[in-house]
């Protein structure tokens, strides 16, 4: 995926039911820019099979014109800020889809730590595991998330083992490896990446780095500033990254008021979201095993 206009044509395609790969590439074919989708999505009733037969029936045009305007009340001509939008509403979408969908049982409960704590009230169980799924896939999906960021923002996907992402500046390929915080790596994670560092080639050419998506430098942790080849030059971080990356200074302040925009349009109570789901686990819990230290000790019992 190149997060070009055409790429967004056919990622916005793929969302309506029955539309793949194939007919998403020749919607965005036939329309040839994302304007079109706004102006000229009529259109889309002329285009045909091979056989004759209608690309779209009356009901998916239907259903792509709902999107479009779903996630773009306003028309939208830079691309970027496209492709951002939809990015961060389809995050924040899927992010609300997995807390309603958390169920009792998809809450892995550890017995030691339980144990460790101290908790003889259900609600502390209950509110600490339901708040550890939710990071921990968050934070997962994040990491997917970003990295589009990145490559809508003017990067490309890195053919060299270890990296992540490339720019391409004057004649050298910067390849980055990227990691969302100044402090998420490791010694291992280091010594792994100083690895991949030796073994590129043609490092007159080919610079690998180290991109950290925010923070400042003075957070960078230990096994990071000790360890790591090239160390400071090998590594950016948050605003020196995003400009870099979009080769535009203050890009980092732009994308974060674009994103403001985008969530001004589709106001989310996400605090309110998380605290109704986990007071309808912790009464889910309560109509399954009870209440306090005895429906805790009950709930161990099948983890051991």
């Amino acid at each position: 995926m190149k997060y070009d206009e055409k790429d967004l044509i056919v990622y916005m395609c793929k969302k309506i039911d029955g539309v793949g790969d194939k007919t998403a590439t020749a919607i965005s074919v036939y329309l040839e820019n994302f304007c079109n989708l706004f102006d000229n999505i009529d259109k889309l009733n002329e285009l045909r099979k091979v056989n004759g037969k209608k690309l779209l029936d009356s009901a998916q045009i239907e259903a792509l014109s709902k999107i479009i305007n779903e996630y773009f009340p306003q028309k939208v001509l830079n691309i970027r800020y496209a492709w951002i939008s939809v990015l961060i509403r389809d995050f924040v979408k899927n992010a609300i889809k997995e807390i309603q969908e958390t169920a009792l049982d998809t809450l892995l409960i550890n017995p030691f730590l339980i144990k460790a704590f101290g908790f003889n009230d259900h609600r502390e169980v209950v509110t600490f595991y339901f708040y550890q799924k939710v990071t921990r896939s968050i934070v997962t999906s994040w990491g997917f998330t970003v990295e589009g960021l990145l490559l809508c923002s003017g990067a490309e996907k890195s053919d060299l083992e270890g990296f992540d992402i490339k720019i391409i500046k004057r004649g050298k390929e910067y390849h980055f490896q990227i990691k969302s915080s100044p402090n998420t790596m490791s010694i291992e994670q280091v010594r792994q990446l100083n690895v991949h560092i030796q073994k590129i080639k043609n490092m007159s050419k080919q610079i690998p780095m180290l991109g950290m998506t925010y923070g400042r430098r003075e957070q960078i942790n230990t096994q990071i500033q000790s360890k790591l080849i090239g160390y400071p030059k090998s590594t950016l971080i948050g605003k020196e990254l995003w400009d870099f990356i979009a080769e535009e200074e203050g890009y980092c302040k732009k994308i974060l008021d674009w994103i403001d925009k985008v969530m001004k349009l589709y106001p989310t109570s996400f605090s309110d979201i998380l605290e109704e789901k986990k007071l309808s686990l912790i009464k889910d819990w309560e109509n399954t095993w009870g209440t306090g230290k005895k429906s805790i000790d009950m709930v161990l019992q099948n983890y051991l």
